[in-house]
Parts: structure tokens; sequence; C-alpha cells
């Protein structure tokens, strides 16, 4: 019977009702059980629903899907390859290495801005705000403590400094995700979001340092906690230069614009190489670390719960995520849903500014909506990214626009995912909010690029 239904284009009216019901039926799936996999393949189920009642067949339906998916194959691939690059990165010690000295820099006077820095590259090494949050935060909340830092203050940086690292890390699946579905490579993303990121880390400095360094009281100074760690690392692990070249090599062929994965697995390789040298790993391990991940056993709670880390298996929620994601994008597109919101959006929006704007209301929108970030990636990159083709805009100013509002505002809303998380693991409240600068300011400076038409990279003859 549905295969005797003529399919047709759906007028705007049943497009914008599609849209919002696969967007309910995500929204009360994530509001009964925080499980986004399952809401997003309910989501899927919504939209093919959709699919029959335009007279679209299954055959079609499942092409789209097909179609859809195989976009986010690519992420797939480099989010496994990324699970086997973070386990070997602490089976040879790199992010060890990167711990101990980052640590060894804290000084009273410079806690704050420091304090910043140092979660911002710990979530850059491990591609987790979550994971940077509930180790590396927890260290600083102490010692912050001995120092007579308020709580509110030093949150604020943690936060902050996490957010950033999860944001521009290759090691990221939120950075990943958002470059799948917006269809960027994942280096474009990664350098696109510097543009907004860079002069933004830097403004955050300069505040936390004014601000922290009115509470740099010498006094009843408490460096237990850290040194207690810099001892436990340096006894378990051989720390030392070489095993920064792993990260290194990744940086520099993304400097080169080799393709993500080549550059990840050389660096996997040339990390489990080490690996043997510096550590006295095995092949075996190497193996097998690639596989399940680095499993901490030096006693130590904190290290131990930082660097359990890693391994293929770790990222198959986030391509299951992505897949979910892809396939009911898919599906919307294959049934014309996507293409008639676009074109009668670009009745609207005359210029790329009004474009970019655009897509930062989205991605605050859906936020404020569900208060999880990948939700308000995924949905606005799905349906926006056509508008950036039309108008010959690289997506890379996509994916940077949708993660400065969906991934770093996600941090400071009450209700996001990633501040209530925040807020349970360094016992604070909703105190730290103003104090975590990155979210306010980031978006203020890509405003400021979208007038002024800064950083708005036109599109690869490919992609136009």
């Amino acid at each position: 019977m549905l295969n005797d239904i003529e399919k047709r284009k759906p007028t705007l009216k049943e497009a914008v009702i599609a849209l919002l019901l696969v967007i309910t039926v995500i929204l009360i799936s994530i509001k009964t059980a925080l499980v986004l996999e399952t809401a997003l393949v309910l989501g899927t189920a919504a939209a093919v629903i959709v699919g029959f009642y335009l007279g679209y067949s299954w055959e079609d339906i499942e092409k789209g899907m097909l179609d859809g998916m195989r976009n986010g194959l690519g992420a797939c691939i480099i989010l496994i390859v990324i699970g086997m690059v973070i386990g070997t990165w602490i089976l040879g010690g790199t992010i060890q290495t990167m711990i101990y000295y980052g640590l060894k820099l804290l000084t009273p006077q410079i806690f704050v801005p420091a304090g910043f820095m140092l979660c911002a590259l710990t979530s850059v090494l491990i591609g987790s705000s979550f994971g940077t949050i509930a180790t590396m935060g927890i260290v600083l909340m102490g010692v912050a403590e001995g120092l007579n830092i308020p709580r509110a203050i030093t949150a604020g940086a943690i936060v902050s400094g996490a957010m950033f690292g999860d944001k521009v890390s290759p090691l990221s699946d939120s950075t990943n995700l958002t470059a799948a579905m917006t269809g960027t490579k994942l280096f474009d993303h990664v350098r696109s979001m510097l543009y907004v990121s860079g002069p933004s880390v830097a403004i955050c400095l300069a505040i936390y340092g004014f601000v922290g360094h009115r509470y740099a009281i010498a006094g009843s100074v408490d460096f237990g906690t850290v040194e207690s760690i810099l001892t436990t690392l340096s006894s378990n692990f051989n720390l030392s230069i070489m095993t920064l070249i792993p990260p290194a090599i990744v940086i520099i062929l993304s400097v080169l614009k080799v393709p993500a994965i080549i550059a990840l697995m050389i660096s996997f390789i040339s990390a489990g190489a080490l690996s043997i040298f510096t550590q006295g790993a095995s092949l075996a391990g190497i193996i097998e670390v690639g596989a399940n991940g680095f499993i901490s056993n030096t006693g130590h709670e904190l290290i131990d719960k930082l660097l359990t880390q890693g391994g293929i298996n770790s990222m198959m929620s986030t391509v299951a995520i992505i897949m979910a994601g892809t396939a009911m994008g898919g599906i919307l597109e294959k049934c014309g849903i996507l293409q008639v919101l676009l074109e009668n959006l670009m009745k609207h929006i005359k210029k790329p500014r009004d474009l970019i704007l655009a897509s930062l209301a989205s991605a605050y929108i859906m936020l404020l909506a569900t208060g999880e970030m990948m939700v308000s990636i995924i949905v606005p990159g799905r349906t926006l990214e056509p508008a950036f083709h039309e108008m010959k805009i690289h997506t890379s100013v996509l994916s940077r626009t949708l993660e400065t509002g969906a991934t770093l505002m996600c941090g400071a809303l009450p209700w996001g995912v990633a501040s209530v998380y925040a807020q349970n693991v360094l016992n604070v409240g909703l105190e730290y909010i103003p104090y975590c600068y990155l979210p306010f300011i980031a978006p203020i400076i890509a405003i400021i690029y979208a007038f002024v038409g800064f950083a708005t990279f036109p599109a690869e003859p490919e992609e136009s």
C-alpha cells in the first residue's frame, strides 16, 4: 500500500513540521533517558515515517540512509584511529610527560591562568573535557583550597580550559562529530576553529591573570596533592623529550595538510615504536592498548582515572552517534525536506554574515532546548550545510560556528550536560558560570568576524 502513494516534494509547512517532529522525538527521548544513541535512532525512525507519508518507498528511504551514513564513514575511521592513538600516547608516556611538566609550572602567582592552560592542554591531549574536569580539575580544586583562591574562580578556569581543548583537539569526539555533520575535513575544521579560539584564549588568559593575581597569597600553600602526582608519574613512567615526538608529528603533518587518517596513523606507529624504547612496552601490549585502551595501575586514584583511556572500543559510542545522525540526515535529504527548508531560508539570507549568524542562533536554540551539545551540532549541521555550498562558503566556517555555540556554551548553560557534570564533579554551584569566560568571549569574536567578513573562507572548487 505504501508503494501506491505517489512520492512528492513536501510543502514548506510539511518540511517544518517534519523537522520539528524529528527534533521533538529526540528531545523526549533525551529528557526520558540521556542516551543519545537511542534518541537519534528514534529520530531516524520518525524521519522514516515522514518519508512514507510523502510517498517514498522503503528502498528510497534505505538509499537515503546509506548515502547519509557514507558521508560519516570518514569520521568513523578517524575516531577508530584516534582511539588507538590515545592508547599508545599514554603507553609511551606522552600525556604523562606533558602533565608532569605542566604541574611543575604551578605557582601561587600564576595559578589561575596556569590552571586554565593546564586543563586546555590536558583536554587537547586526551580529547575529553569530561575526563579533564574529573581528573586535572579535581587536582586544581584541591590546590586552590590551599592557596585560598575562591572555588568559583578556579572552577570557571577549569571548565573554560577543558571545553577549549575539547573543541580544538583532533582527538575529541565532538570535534570529529562536527566535522562529519558539516562535511568538513578534520584538520580544516581544527584550523578554522583556531581563528576564533586563539584570540579567545589570549583574552581569557589576560582576564584570569588579572583576577587570579588578586588572590595569589603565598601563605598557607598546600601542594601536597600535586607533589604526590609528580612523584607517582616520575616513579612509574620514563618521562623524556622523546615521548613528545608523536604529538609533534600530528602538528607538523596538520600544518602540511596531510590527511587526518594518515597523520594519526603515523603518530600511532611512532608512539607504539617509541613506547618500546621509553617504557619497555611489547608488540602485544601495543596491539592490546590499540583495541582496549591503556589501563593505569599506579595506585594513585586520580592518575589512574586520567590515564585509563583510549582504545578502539572507547570510540564505538561516538561512532554509533555519527551513524545514526548521518542516517537521519540522509533520509531528510532524500525526502526533500532539507532542500525545501534551504530554498526558503535562502530567500531571506542574502549575505554570508546572515548565514553565519543564523548558524550560531540555530546552535543556541537547540542547546537551550536540549542541553546537549551533540544534538545541537547534528541537526543544524545537517540542515545548514547545503546553504554554505549554495553561498560558496567553506563548510569549516559552519563547523566552527556550531562548535562556538553548542560545545562551548554547554559548559556555561546551567542545564547543559557539561555544566551539570562540572557542578557535580567539582562540587560547585552556578556561581562558577560568571568566571567561565571562554563561552561568552568566543561568540563575540565569531560575530565580529561575520560582520567584517574576516576568516569567512571561500569554498574549495570541489566543495562548490
